[in-house]
């Protein structure tokens, strides 16, 4: 189909691609190949997997950020040094206080590419939930605060607006960044204010089967508001994910098994971005020649995908650690006509860099203080049963005399113990994703029928 418009609009495939590598589009040539001597240097302090496990013994880029502003000279090479200096350092801080580590290593390279395309704070950023804010809050003037984490008096665990203009809004539960990022665009323009700017959400996919995200898009695309939704994938929509329930093993609900489906169209997607990149390149009867051709190609590969359904325009899946295609990508949209809402769905790994992290069933979201080289968690035996494992041990014991006894969470099994119940009884064990107000409702209907539910609210 793409040779076919080119042959109509007298463009050649190899020119097609001569532009496509031109140094004008994304990092571009000089700043693409620019790798500083300093860059180089730390690089060779990157240190093998363990144990013991280390990261580098100096961060000599890190130290010379204070606020994203610091990052916009940097090369490509360099963004993916700090990235790994970043990560050491929000590995090194949690182990000192603990908190959410695992979420926080999935985003390090998407925060670093954030704060170098977007211009923030006057772009405001929304983190969904707000776990994952450590590495953001290190580069945006907090990093010597960091051993005060989750202390009296000290950095929040969460993104908090009294902490910092950086902070656009306050969270600690999910599924509100889409509402607010688009309370804010539209606040923009109410405010007639010339300057054109883009509110940024992160969503990651828990916090998705969520139906207010649902809400918040299909009033966005109504709007027309100068929004980008970042999905961050990482198949941890459960925590732990994998515990037995009625569903299965798999994390809850058809929208992971939906997205898991886009994410094996990686290949299509590539095409897409190189679609993308070149469009505005060209004349602009050429460019609406490209956008038919687009339309088209994704009705045939995909039938369109329920984001494209709620009027955003759906990019990806795209390797949220490849900073390469990344940071292109992400100024593409930044620079990109209209008010479209935009969708960019990446795939990360939460736990990413640190071996322990990945291997764990539940990618070390939330730890004690541990050991950096070995991961092991410094906790002391517990003089007394928590209120947690009570609760689990005794509705296990209410369920194993009574078959009309059922439990339900909403993602959070591990915190709630309904884990625990879940191994001993999985077709009574129901994990309906990030919806309390969905299971809730759920359990009010079992109860009509005479089934006896308990619902675990975290």
């Amino acid at each position: 189909v793409l040779q076919l418009a080119l042959h109509h609009s007298g463009i050649s495939m190899s020119l097609l691609l001569g532009l496509y590598s031109a140094p004008s589009l994304g990092l571009g040539g000089a700043r693409t190949a620019c790798a500083t001597s300093r860059a180089h240097a730390c690089m060779q302090q990157q240190q093998q997997p363990g144990p013991p496990y280390a990261g580098p013994r100096s961060t000599p880029l890190l130290d010379t950020v204070s606020t994203p502003n610091d990052l916009k000279g940097f090369s490509l090479a360099e963004l993916k040094q700090l990235s790994h200096e970043l990560r050491w350092e929000t590995i090194n801080a949690v182990s000192k206080t603990g908190g959410h580590l695992g979420s926080s290593l999935g985003v390090v390279e998407l925060t670093v590419a954030l704060h170098y395309v977007f211009n923030t704070p006057a772009d405001p950023v929304i983190w969904d939930v707000s776990h994952q804010v450590y590495p953001h809050k290190i580069l945006t003037g907090r990093r010597e605060r960091m051993p005060t984490l989750r202390q009296a008096g000290g950095l929040s665990g969460f993104a908090k607006r009294s902490e910092s203009e950086y902070d656009a809004f306050g969270a600690g539960h999910s599924t509100t960044s889409i509402s607010a990022a688009l309370g804010m665009a539209v606040a923009h323009e109410l405010r007639g204010l010339d300057q054109e700017r883009t509110s940024v959400a992160v969503i990651g996919d828990g916090a998705i089967t969520g139906g207010m995200a649902y809400e918040a898009m299909n009033n966005a695309a109504y709007l027309n508001s100068r929004i980008v939704v970042i999905y961050n994938d990482n198949g941890q929509v459960s925590l732990p994910t994998g515990t037995p329930s009625a569903g299965g093993t798999v994390p809850a609900g058809s929208l992971s098994a939906y997205t898991s489906r886009l994410i094996a169209s990686k290949p299509f997607q590539d095409f897409r971005d190189i679609a993308k990149s070149i469009n505005r390149l060209f004349p602009s009867e050429i460019q609406q020649a490209n956008a038919k051709i687009d339309e088209y190609a994704r009705g045939m590969v995909s039938g369109g995908t329920l984001f494209e359904e709620l009027g955003f325009y759906y990019i990806g899946p795209v390797d949220g650690h490849d900073l390469d295609n990344l940071v292109p990508i992400l100024e593409n949209i930044r620079d990109r006509g209209g008010k479209q809402p935009v969708l960019l769905h990446i795939k990360t790994d939460k736990g990413k860099g640190y071996p322990p992290a990945e291997a764990a069933s539940d990618k070390y979201h939330g730890v004690p203080k541990f050991e950096v080289a070995t991961g092991k968690k410094l906790t002391a035996p517990a003089k007394t049963p928590s209120y947690t494992s009570v609760f689990a041990d005794s509705l296990i014991d209410l369920a194993a005399a009574d078959r009309s006894v059922v439990a339900i969470t909403a993602a959070m099994p591990g915190g709630t113990g309904v884990d625990k119940f879940g191994k001993r009884f999985p077709k009574r064990t129901f994990d309906v994703g990030i919806a309390e107000q969905h299971a809730v409702t759920f359990a009010a209907g079992l109860a009509v029928e005479g089934i006896k539910p308990f619902c675990a609210i975290y």
